[in-house]
C-alpha cells in the first residue's frame, strides 16, 4: 500500500500519540472509541504503543513465549534463547480441559505459590494464593481464556526503610526492577532506534502481594548491588 495518512487533529499534524488511557475494556464505550483508536493505528503518527506492542505485553502472550520452541523463533541464536528462558517463571495455559485440569492441581499442590492473572494492565487484578486456587475451581470453560495461571516470584527479603506521605516503616521488604528501553521503527524496516533508557526499582513490604507505586502498594527506591 501507500504512505500512511496524516493524523490531524484541530487542523493540527498529530506526530506522536501517547496513550493514557486504552488499556482495558473500560477505555471502549462503543464504536466511536475502537474507531477513533483505528484511525490512530492506521495513521502516520509514532504511537506509543501501537496495537502490535500493546499486545505483545498481554499475559497471554507472555505465557504463549513461554512454551517450546516460540521464543526461539524471534531469539535465533540458542545461548541466548536458553538465557532468556532461564529468567522466565512458570507459566500456564488454561484454554483447554487438559492445561485447565493441570494448572488446577498445581495450587492444590502448592496453595500459596500461584497467581492467577486476567488480561488487564494497570495493578489491582490478579488473584494470589488460596484465593487464586478458589477463583480457578469454580471457572467457568469460557471465563478461562481470559486468564493465564502464574508462579510466584519470591525474591530474598531485605529490612528496609520505605518512606511515604512524611511516614516511614522499618521491615523486611522485596524489590522489584523494571528496565526501561526504546524502540522507534515500523514498516518493515531496520529500526531507527532500539536501546536501554534507564530503570525503576519498586519496594513493597513481605506479604504485599501488589506492586503499583501509584495504587499505594509500593515506593520507589534505589539499586544497591551485592557481590
Amino acid at each position: 500500500g501507500g504512505p500512511r495518512p496524516c493524523l490531524y487533529v484541530r487542523g493540527l499534524e498529530v506526530a506522536v500519540a501517547y496513550f493514557r488511557a486504552g488499556y482495558g475494556p473500560d477505555d471502549y464505550l462503543g464504536e466511536a472509541e475502537w474507531g477513533a483508536r483505528l484511525t490512530v493505528e492506521r495513521s502516520a503518527a509514532i504511537k506509543c504503543p501501537t496495537v502490535s506492542y500493546q499486545l505483545v505485553g498481554t499475559k497471554k502472550v507472555q505465557q504463549v513465549l513461554s512454551e517450546p520452541g516460540v521464543l526461539e523463533r524471534f531469539v535465533a541464536h540458542p545461548a541466548e534463547a536458553a538465557a532468556v528462558r532461564a529468567t522466565f517463571a512458570g507459566l500456564y495455559s488454561l484454554q483447554t480441559d487438559a492445561e485447565y485440569e493441570h494448572a488446577l492441581q498445581l495450587t492444590r499442590d502448592d496453595p500459596e505459590g500461584f497467581v492467577l492473572k486476567p488480561q488487564r494492565e494497570g495493578g489491582g487484578n490478579n488473584v494470589y494464593g488460596r484465593a487464586a486456587t478458589e477463583k480457578l475451581s469454580g471457572m467457568r470453560a469460557g471465563e478461562r481464556k481470559g486468564y493465564i495461571l502464574m508462579e510466584l516470584i519470591r525474591p530474598r527479603p531485605r529490612q528496609l526503610a520505605l518512606a511515604r506521605k512524611n511516614e516511614v516503616t522499618l521491615g523486611q521488604a522485596v524489590c522489584e526492577l523494571g528496565v526501561y528501553s526504546v524502540f522507534l521503527g515500523g514498516g518493515g524496516q531496520p529500526p531507527l532506534l532500539n536501546e536501554v533508557a534507564g530503570h525503576l526499582l519498586r519496594a513493597k513490604l513481605l506479604g504485599t502481594d501488589e506492586g503499583g507505586v501509584a495504587a499505594g502498594f509500593a515506593v520507589l527506591s534505589s539499586p544497591l548491588l551485592e557481590n
